[in-house]
């Protein structure tokens, strides 16, 4: 028991380290043009993220995106997190959970890599001292992306453009 509560502490503190965004890229790919969140995105563009479950909202959030080179990506500090609480049972999340009872659900979203129709978000959902599941959503640039790992809870990205419906050039 001691070993796997070590290995859940461990992989959660991995998890949710910050990271510096520029260690995301190999040096071969700098000059590939890439989407990113947040960071100098001043274009106007943006992702719309919607989290429903069992058909109701429980997080909602608009973040800007843009296109640019790998290389222009600055480290940032820490790495941006978006994080938010839902009451859920866990064994929805994993059928070896034996909770009867709904518990306090945290999930953390993050860029987890810059693609060049996509950022894909690493998402990870954990109760406690338990991580319950680790995944990534591809949250395309250019339509409604929906993701559904556990049945009934939807992860949903839509893009909202400034002007017109064709992404925004790079910089």
């Amino acid at each position: 028991m001691r070993v796997l509560s070590c290995t859940v502490a461990v992989a959660l503190a991995i998890t949710l380290t910050p990271a510096p965004v520029s260690g995301q890229a190999s040096s071969s790919a700098r000059s590939d043009l890439v989407w990113h969140w947040f960071g100098d995105c001043a274009t106007g563009d943006s992702l719309v993220l919607d989290v429903r479950f069992d058909g109701q909202p429980i997080y909602t959030s608009t973040f800007p995106v843009c296109k640019m080179r790998r290389s222009q990506i600055k480290p940032e500090p820490q790495q941006r997190l978006l994080s938010f609480r839902f009451d859920a049972l866990p064994k929805r999340f994993r059928a070896s959970n034996r909770e009867t009872e709904p518990e306090a659900i945290e999930c953390t979203m993050w860029e987890a890599a810059s693609e060049s129709n996509a950022i894909r978000l690493g998402v990870s959902f954990s109760k406690k001292h338990q991580v319950l599941l680790n995944t990534h959503h591809p949250a395309r640039i250019d339509i409604e992306t929906r993701t559904e790992r556990v049945r009934g809870l939807l992860i949903k990205t839509r893009p909202v453009r400034k002007s017109g419906t064709k992404p925004a050039p790079a910089k």
